[in-house]
C-alpha cells in the first residue's frame, strides 16, 4: 500500500500558531481495510487548513510514518497557540492510556506492541506544547483485529505528565466512551468526522460547544448508542476555531449598548414570573428593553453581552423561545452567564423541555468559569440526587465553593445542611450564623430561615419581635413564602 503525505496550508508562524497533524489509516497490511480513515482525514485536513492551521496529512502512516509526523508535530506545537492531532484507524486498548497502530503492525505477540505501534500519550504530549489549546482526537474506537493485544505500557496520567502536573488546555476527544466500539456508518464519513466537519469550522462556536455540538449530533445519528467523550480542561479563556465576529465586532453607535444594558440592568429577575405572576409595570419595562438589545445587537452582532442582555429582556416577556436563542447565541460567542442561564431554562423547562442532565451540561461549563449560581445549581442536584445518587457531602463542598465566590444563597443552602446534619456535623449554633451571614448579603430564604429561629429559639436566644421583622423585609423584597408565613400569621390571630 502506496504511503501518501501531503501539506496543507501555511507555515505555523504565517497561520497564526496553529498546527496540526492528521492521519487516516485505511489500508492495513495485516487486518481487515477501513473505508473510511482516509476519507476522515482528507476531509478534515482540508477543515483545518481552511481555519489557517499548518496541517501535515498522513495516509496510510506507517510506524516511521508516525514517528516522524509526531516528532516533527512535537517540535512546531511548542511554538503554536492551538495545536491538533487527528488519528484515524485501529487502536489498542481504550482511553488515554491506548495505542496508534500504524498499517504496517502485525502484533503477532503482546510484546510487539514494544515496537510497532505508538503510544497515545506521545501524541497527547505533542499537543500539550501548545500554549492556548493542545486538542488530540482519537478518532480509532474500533475491534482490534490483530492477534494479540500491547501488553501495557506506562501508567498515570499522560497529560499531566506532559505538563508538568497539570492537565488545564489539552484535550483529548474520542468517538464514544472507552469500552464501546464507534459506528463507521456507511457514507463517506463516520458519524463522529462527520459532526466535527459540521462544527470546526462553524464561524464564532466557542470550543465547548463544538464539544457539545458534535455530541449531540452523534448521539442522533447513532439512535443514542454512541456518546462523544472528552477527557482534560479548559481554562477559563475562550477559545475560538473560526472566530469571525470576534475577530472585528462593530458597534457603530455605543448609545445603543449603553441603553440596552441600562434598562436590562433596571428588570426585576424574570424568574420570578414564570408562572404569569409579573405585573404589568415589569413586562413594559422588559419589552422596551427587548426592543433596544435587538437593536443593540443588530449593530454589534459580536457582543455577546448584548445577546445575554436581549435573553434577559426577552424572557422577562416572557419569550422563552426567543431567550433561550439569544442565550444560547451568547454562549457560543463565550458569555458564561448565558450558559448558566441556558442550563437553568433546561433545568426548569421553561422554553424548552425539562432535561436535568443537559442542564448539569451547561451548568458544569458555567461553574468551570466560576459562575456562582452555576455552582449552587450544581450542589442542588447532587443534594436531591439528580443524575446520580444524592450525596449532602458532595453538595456541601459545591455550595462552600459558590459562597467563597460571594453567593448569598450558597451560604443559606450551607445553613441547611448543617442544621439537618446532612453532609457535614450538625451544629444548629453554626447554622444560624450561616443564616445570619446569608440574611445579611440580602437572601430572602436565608432571612425566612433566620426568622423561624428566632421564633423558636433554634442556634440561640428566641426573639419574636425579630422573627417578625425578617418576614416583612423578605415579604417587602419578593419573598413569597414570607407572604405566606405572615399571611397564616395574622389570620391565626384573628381567629
Amino acid at each position: 500500500m502506496a504511503v501518501v503525505m501531503a501539506r496543507l496550508g501555511a507555515d505555523a508562524k504565517a497561520a497564526g500558531g496553529r498546527v496540526a497533524l492528521v492521519v487516516g489509516n485505511s489500508g492495513y497490511r495485516n487486518a481487515p481495510p477501513i473505508p473510511s480513515p482516509v476519507n476522515d482525514a482528507e476531509d478534515i485536513a482540508a477543515a483545518l487548513a481552511g481555519l489557517g492551521f499548518d496541517v501535515d496529512l498522513r495516509k496510510d502512516a506507517t510506524l516511521d510514518d508516525l514517528r516522524t509526523g509526531i516528532r516533527s508535530f512535537t517540535e512546531k506545537s511548542a511554538n503554536a497557540d492551538i495545536s491538533i492531532f487527528y488519528f484515524a484507524g485501529y487502536s489498542a486498548s481504550a482511553g488515554v492510556g491506548g495505542y496508534l497502530i500504524p498499517v504496517d503492525a502485525r502484533l503477532a505477540t503482546p510484546q510487539s506492541s514494544r515496537t510497532e505501534t505508538i503510544p497515545l500519550p506521545t501524541a497527547i504530549a505533542g499537543a500539550a506544547r501548545a500554549r492556548r489549546l493542545g486538542l488530540v482526537i482519537f478518532d480509532a474506537m474500533r475491534d482490534n483485529p490483530f492477534p494479540a493485544q500491547p501488553d501495557g505500557r506506562g501508567s498515570g496520567d499522560p497529560v499531566a505528565a506532559a505538563r508538568g502536573g497539570s492537565i488545564r488546555n489539552t484535550l483529548v476527544f474520542f468517538p464514544t466512551e472507552p469500552g464501546r466500539i464507534a459506528d463507521d456508518g456507511k457514507a463517506r464519513n463516520s458519524p463522529f468526522a462527520a459532526a466535527l466537519l459540521k462544527y470546526l469550522p462553524q464561524a464564532d462556536l466557542e470550543i465547548n460547544f463544538v464539544f457539545r455540538s458534535v455530541r449531540d449530533d452523534v448521539r442522533e445519528a447513532t439512535q443514542q448508542r454512541q456518546t462523544p467523550y472528552m477527557y482534560g480542561q479548559l481554562s477559563r479563556d475562550r477559545i475560538y476555531l473560526n472566530p469571525v465576529k470576534q475577530a472585528a465586532i462593530v458597534q457603530a453607535d455605543p448609545a445603543l449598548a449603553r441603553r440596552c444594558d441600562n434598562l436590562a440592568a433596571g428588570l426585576e429577575d424574570a424568574r420570578k414570573g414564570t408562572a404569569g405572576q409579573g405585573d404589568a409595570g415589569e413586562n413594559k419595562k422588559a419589552a422596551e428593553a427587548a426592543a433596544a438589545c435587538s437593536d443593540a445587537v443588530q449593530q454589534s452582532p459580536g457582543a455577546d453581552r448584548l445577546h445575554y442582555q436581549l435573553g434577559r429582556s426577552l424572557f422577562g416577556t416572557r419569550d422563552y423561545t426567543g431567550a433561550m436563542a439569544s442565550y444560547k447565541t451568547a454562549s457560543e460567542l463565550g458569555n458564561a452567564r448565558a450558559i448558566y442561564e441556558l442550563g437553568w431554562m433546561y433545568d426548569s423547562g421553561n422554553g424548552v423541555e425539562k432535561d436535568p442532565a443537559r442542564a448539569r451540561f451547561y451548568y458544569e461549563m458555567a461553574a468551570e468559569k466560576k459562575i456562582a449560581p452555576a455552582i449552587v445549581s450544581l450542589g442542588m442536584q447532587q443534594e436531591r440526587g439528580i443524575g446520580a445518587a444524592s450525596d449532602p457531602a458532595k453538595a456541601y463542598a459545591l455550595y462552600q465553593r459558590a459562597a467563597d465566590l460571594g453567593d448569598a444563597t450558597a451560604v443559606n443552602r450551607m445553613g441547611e445542611l448543617t442544621e439537618k446534619g446532612l453532609g457535614v456535623k450538625q451544629n444548629l449554633k453554626q447554622a444560624r450564623a450561616f443564616y445570619e451571614k446569608s440574611a445579611a448579603m440580602g437572601g430572602l430564604e436565608a432571612m425566612v430561615n433566620l426568622a423561624r429561629c428566632n421564633a423558636n429559639g433554634i442556634g440561640g436566644r428566641q426573639d419574636i419581635p425579630e422573627a417578625r421583622r425578617l418576614l416583612a423585609k423578605a415579604a417587602q423584597a419578593g419573598s413569597a413564602d414570607a407572604r405566606r408565613i405572615l399571611a397564616h400569621i395574622e389570620d391565626t390571630r384573628s381567629k
